[in-house]
């Protein structure tokens, strides 16, 4: 049985993940030491992406240049995983940000693999994770966003797709989709052909960062006149 966009199972995947770390968070935000308890579940998404690749590379044979972490949700993952157990805050505004990324991959998952299989469970939990990541360092740790934080991230993203661009290149690939369209549906099919799409997916990029950026600084502001 193959996953199919949009299907009901995709719905009841999008809930099940989702309840499972609504359970983690509340396993984070009512516990005496939730940096401890962070660390344990950002290490516990660590060994299950290292257990995806090493599926992908050992048992199905995927080419190792196919694997390196330098879509936006690697990316994004792996500046989670180090921002909470490090307490790293620069890579942890830029995963605030960059989480919007992993909103849209669980929308469109390029995954073909339904539940149980290590492929699903990896994809899913890791995304979730990311999203999980921002909502527990702004709602647990009081991690604020600024806009120096969000001109940074927008700048480093940036600066990354320069350097995969060139890696591109080299090694034929397609990280950050940015030499070329993805071969599955995804919404870039509506945002014209290369590199046009690319600039459309910067303003989008722009706008929605801004937008969740002045979201969370208004609701603070409203808390801080409520006291």
């Amino acid at each position: 049985m193959e996953f199919e966009l949009f299907s009901n199972l995709h719905i009841y995947y999008l809930l099940g993940y989702s309840l499972a770390f609504t359970l983690l968070y509340f396993g984070v935000a009512y516990n005496s030491h939730p940096q401890k308890v962070m660390k344990i579940i950002s290490i516990c998404i660590l060994f299950i992406k290292c257990g995806e690749l090493f599926i992908r590379y050992k048992l199905i044979g995927e080419a190792w240049y196919n694997l390196l972490p330098l879509h936006l949700c690697n990316i994004t993952l792996i500046f989670a995983i180090l921002g909470s157990i490090f307490k790293f805050k620069p890579f942890l505004y830029a995963t605030f940000f960059w989480s919007v990324g992993a909103l849209f991959a669980l929308l469109t998952p390029e995954v073909r693999d339904t539940f149980p299989h290590f492929l699903n469970i990896s994809f899913f939990s890791t995304h979730v994770y990311i999203i999980f990541t921002a909502i527990v360092e702004y709602r647990v740790f009081k991690l604020r966003p600024s806009f120096e934080s969000w001109l940074a991230s927008f700048l480093g993203i940036n600066l990354i797709m320069v350097g995969v661009f060139f890696i591109n290149s080299v090694l034929g690939t397609n990280y950050l989709y940015i030499s070329q369209k993805p071969t599955f549906q995804s919404p870039l099919d509506h945002f014209g052909e290369w590199p046009y799409y690319i600039i459309v997916v910067e303003f989008a990029y722009i706008v929605l960062t801004l937008l969740l950026l002045f979201l969370f600084r208004k609701k603070d502001y409203k808390l801080k006149l409520n006291r």
